[in-house]
C-alpha cells in the first residue's frame, strides 16, 4: 500500500514514529519534531503556538532586543517555500550535524537519509516544504537562539515541524 492511498491517521501515526528519536538535546541545543493534522492554510498559526510554547520566543535579557518573530503572520514572512530536494538537504544536515560547532548530530547522514525520504514518501505527492533558511548560510531568525533551523512539509492532511537551535 503506497503512502497516498493509506488514511491520514494511519500516515500521521507512520510519521509520528519515524520522527519520534529526533527530539531533544542536540549540540548545544535541541531539537523538537511534531507531526499534526493540519494543512497549508493554517500551518503558520500552528507552527507559531508550537514554538511560542517551547518558550524561545521570550527575551532572556528584557532590556536586549532579539529579533524573534511576534506573530504567526511574521513568522510567516520569515519562511521560505523550498523544493523537496532542498528540505531534504537542510533536514539532512541538522539531523547529522549540529548548528554551532558542526559536530556529529543525532543520526549519521546515510540514516538521516532514509529517514527524511521515508519522511517524503509519507507526506505523499504534492507536499510543500518551508524554511527559515535558504541552506547556504543565510536565514531568517525564528527563536531567540544563535542559531537555529526550521523546516516545514505540509502534505495530504499532516503539517510536520523540526526546529534545532543551539548556542556557541
Amino acid at each position: 500500500m503506497t503512502s497516498d492511498i493509506l488514511p491520514v491517521g494511519d500516515r500521521l501515526d507512520r510519521i509520528r514514529a519515524l520522527l519520534s528519536g529526533l527530539s531533544g538535546p542536540h549540540g548545544n541545543g535541541e531539537m523538537h519534531v511534531w507531526a499534526n493534522l493540519g494543512d497549508a492554510a493554517r500551518m503558520p498559526r500552528e507552527v507559531f503556538d508550537l514554538i511560542e510554547g517551547l518558550g524561545v520566543l521570550e527575551r532572556w535579557y528584557p532590556n536586549v532586543p532579539v529579533d524573534v518573530p511576534e506573530s504567526s503572520a511574521e513568522l510567516a514572512d520569515r519562511l521560505a517555500e523550498v523544493d523537496v530536494d532542498g528540505a531534504v538537504h537542510r533536514l539532512i544536515g541538522i539531523a547529522s550535524t549540529t548548528l554551532a560547532y558542526r559536530s556529529r548530530g543525532r543520526y549519521d547522514r546515510a540514516k538521516a537519509a532514509e529517514v527524511f525520504g521515508s519522511l517524503v514518501r509519507l507526506l505523499g505527492h504534492g507536499s510543500r516544504w518551508w524554511s527559515n533558511t535558504d541552506g547556504a548560510g543565510s536565514w531568517n531568525p525564528v527563536t531567540r537562539h544563535v542559531f537555529d533551523t526550521m523546516v516545514i512539509g505540509v502534505g495530504n492532511g499532516i503539517v510536520v515541524t523540526i526546529i534545532v537551535f543551539d548556542e556557541d
